[in-house]
């Protein structure tokens, strides 16, 4: 009667183990599923993010070649003057005026003409003052900002 006991609470354990086991494998199958099915949306959501980046990327890179960039100021820096600071003002503030006309025209148009631009301020010469001043250009910057870099001697003093 002992040994049928005894066989008896182990059989219970068994299938109580069997039965737990059991209902821990359905939860833990559920929360997987439910898991598998989240990571699947997310790898969806994933690669309709990655098109629509790529998209944007398409159409910013479109967007730039459309874009007309164009000359918005004209600045020019005196290189190793030796003129006094009201000449060289004028005679800065004249050169911007004379160049005036290329604002708002596009860059590229204004990199073809590099040359003339170079040709026509090669040897500027302005009266400031009583006083010629020769004006060379040594380097351009062309962007937004048209940027000259130029030198100035004075010619003649008391003209």
């Amino acid at each position: 009667m002992k040994i049928m006991l005894w066989k008896r609470y182990v059989a219970l354990l068994l299938i109580g183990a069997i039965l737990g086991g059991s209902g821990m494998l359905f939860i833990y199958g559920r929360e997987m599923e439910q898991m598998m099915l989240v990571k699947r949306s997310l790898e969806l959501l994933n690669e309709k993010l990655m098109e629509e980046n790529q998209s944007l990327k398409q159409s910013e890179k479109v967007a730039r070649r459309k874009q007309e960039v164009v000359i918005d100021e004209i600045r020019v820096t005196v290189l190793d003057s030796k003129l006094h600071e009201t000449i060289q003002l004028q005679m800065t503030r004249q050169l911007e005026k004379d160049l005036a006309s290329l604002k708002g025209k596009k860059v590229e148009q204004v990199a073809e003409v590099q040359e003339m631009l170079h040709e026509m301020l090669r040897r500027r010469e302005y009266i400031i003052e009583g006083t010629m001043v020769e004006v060379r250009v040594k380097t351009v910057a062309i962007s937004r900002i048209l940027h000259l870099f130029v030198t100035a001697e004075v010619k003649r003093e008391d003209i």
